[in-house]
This record gives C-alpha cells, sequence and structure tokens, in this order.
C-alpha cells in the first residue's frame, strides 16, 4: 500500500491505484496552487485599499506642486509682461553706437571708479580711526598738569583770566 504524504487530502486506498491515483494527486496539487493563489489575491486585495489611498495622497500632493509651479509660471509670466514694455522703450531709445560702446564705458567703470570708491572707503575707517586717536590724545592731555593754562593760551585769554584778548591770533 502506498504511503500517502503528510499534508495530502487523498486517502491511501485511492494512491494505492495508479492511474486513479496519480489523477487525485494532480488534482490535489491543483488544489493546493489555486487554494495558494485564492490567499495570495485575498492578501492583495485587501491591501488594495491601502495603496489606493497612498496612491490619491500621491496625486494630492502631485496636484499641490502643479498649482505652485502654476503660481510661479503666472508670475514670472506677469514679471516678463512688466519687463517688455520698458524694455522695448530702452531698446528702441539706444542708438547702436551707445550699445557698442557700453562694454568699453562699463569696463572704465569697473578699472576706475570702483577703486576710487574703495579708496574713499578706507579712507573714511582712517580719518575715523584717526579721530578716535586724536579725541584720546585730547582726553589724555587735559589730564596733565598745567592743560587749562594751555587752554586758555590756545584760546586767546590773557593769563589773568579775567577774558580779556590778549591780540594773539587764534589758531585756526
Amino acid at each position: 500500500m502506498a504511503k500517502k504524504p503528510e499534508s495530502s487530502r487523498i486517502p491511501s486506498a485511492v494512491g494505492a491505484l495508479p492511474v486513479v491515483g496519480d489523477l487525485m494527486k494532480s488534482a490535489d496539487s491543483q488544489a493546493r496552487w489555486m487554494q495558494e493563489m485564492v490567499e495570495q489575491n485575498a492578501r492583495l486585495v485587501g491591501q488594495f485599499p491601502a495603496t489606493m489611498k497612498t496612491f490619491n495622497d500621491s496625486i494630492e500632493r502631485f496636484n499641490q506642486t502643479v498649482g505652485r509651479l502654476d503660481r510661479a509660471v503666472t508670475r514670472i509670466e506677469t514679471a516678463s509682461k512688466n519687463l517688455t514694455v520698458p524694455l522695448e522703450k530702452l531698446v528702441g531709445a539706444m542708438d547702436p553706437k551707445t550699445v557698442r560702446e557700453l562694454p568699453q564705458i562699463l569696463e572704465a567703470l569697473r578699472s576706475q571708479a570702483l577703486p576710487a570708491l574703495r579708496a574713499a572707503t578706507d579712507t573714511q575707517a582712517q580719518v575715523a580711526r584717526m579721530q578716535t586717536t586724536i579725541d584720546r590724545v585730547v582726553h589724555a592731555l587735559s589730564e596733565l598738569p598745567g592743560a587749562g593754562m594751555l587752554r586758555r593760551i590756545v584760546s586767546g585769554r590773557d593769563d589773568a583770566g579775567d577774558g580779556q584778548e590778549t591780540g594773539r591770533p587764534k589758531p585756526g
């Protein structure tokens, strides 16, 4: 007598008959395959709502991106329309000679005017440092003995301090 496999549904007596046994084994194998397919399809169908939600969420995000792009394109179109008219006027107002000279003018500005502006900025910083230094020196000198007398001499007052002019010219 043929021994049936552990998971087989075929009775061992039927499996012992060669033609019927093979037919039953084939049917059993096909039934297991069909059951696996049905279970797999059931799992897939069970996942379908979540897949559709993810798909819908993706479409919603895509639509939001398209909306943002549409707004950006609208702003760009508006800006370009606003610039078109002034640029057309500018092009109409410029003569070809001026346009040909424009690179030379820009190069002259770059090579001469910009260094002058940088030098002016550097000079301004140096003057500010000198002013700070002078203020510190004046403060230090005002603390020295006899500084009040020196101020009176420089301001043109007499030594008596009565406020009358000494006749000396004021520095300045």
